[in-house]
């Protein structure tokens, strides 16, 4: 087997019980140690420096740079044989379910398109959950979408917070797009539309693991209106 299948950069997400990709969200200077990355989240919003990883790089600026370089490397390379050979060893642990990210985003260009794919083809039994915000990309977004109806297993959500629009939101369901909202605890609904078409209010399901506090509930219990389900959902996830 190539050397993509022993260098794919995975971990144990304990808070979700499942394994994840990341890749960095922010630019990475080259050292004469190692070599720099680029930066994937591209369409951050104002909500986004609340980002739970911004302590991490905050704390660990220097280990965070260099585990995130590893992971862009790994990413660069990753095919969905090499996934799917890395996590056949895992076999304590589920590996029924994958995040593509925790940190960062999935569709930073176009060849992420083939690379996700892969991934979800040659993983037929896994879900493959991908929050991203390449939904706010003229060029990515249709790819983008389009990708979900190719890979059954694909469970693909639109990231959005409360300083999106109500025409951006509307327009994300009216193109069937599920979403995950943040940023606002007392918002329980979003502007989507009735079952004659017209404008209305459309309720949102909490997430499991942010607002009760259940550690492994992405992994164990999230199914029916979660992000795991295989119809549009919208799930409202407690802001931190």
């Amino acid at each position: 087997m190539s050397k993509s299948v022993t260098a794919v950069e995975h971990r144990w997400c304990k808070d979700i019980g499942m394994f994840a990709v990341d890749r960095p969200i922010y630019a990475i200077k080259a050292t004469a140690e190692r070599p720099g990355a680029k930066a994937s989240c591209l369409w951050r919003t104002k909500a986004c420096e609340g980002c739970y990883n911004n302590k991490s790089y905050n704390m660990y600026q220097e280990a965070m740079d260099g585990s995130d370089v590893r992971n862009e490397q790994s990413w660069q390379a990753i095919t969905g044989e090499g996934l799917r050979e890395a996590l056949s060893t895992k076999r304590s642990r589920q590996t029924s379910r994958l995040r593509l990210m925790t940190r960062g985003e999935a569709f930073r260009d176009p060849t992420d398109i083939p690379r996700v794919r892969d991934i979800c083809n040659a993983n037929p039994e896994k879900a493959i959950w991908v929050p991203t915000r390449s939904w706010r990309s003229r060029v990515m977004r249709p790819h983008v979408r389009a990708l979900q109806d190719e890979c059954p297993n694909l469970r693909l959500q639109a990231s959005i917070d409360h300083t999106n629009t109500d025409e951006e939101i509307r327009g994300l369901i009216d193109e069937g797009w599920s979403l995950m909202f943040w940023g606002d605890n007392e918002r329980t609904t979003l502007p989507g539309r009735d079952s004659k078409g017209r404008f209305a209010q459309v309720p949102m399901h909490r997430c499991a693991k942010t607002w009760a506090k259940e550690k492994g509930a992405c992994a164990e219990t999230c199914n029916k209106e979660g992000c795991f389900d295989s119809e549009q959902t919208f799930v409202q996830l407690k802001g931190h």
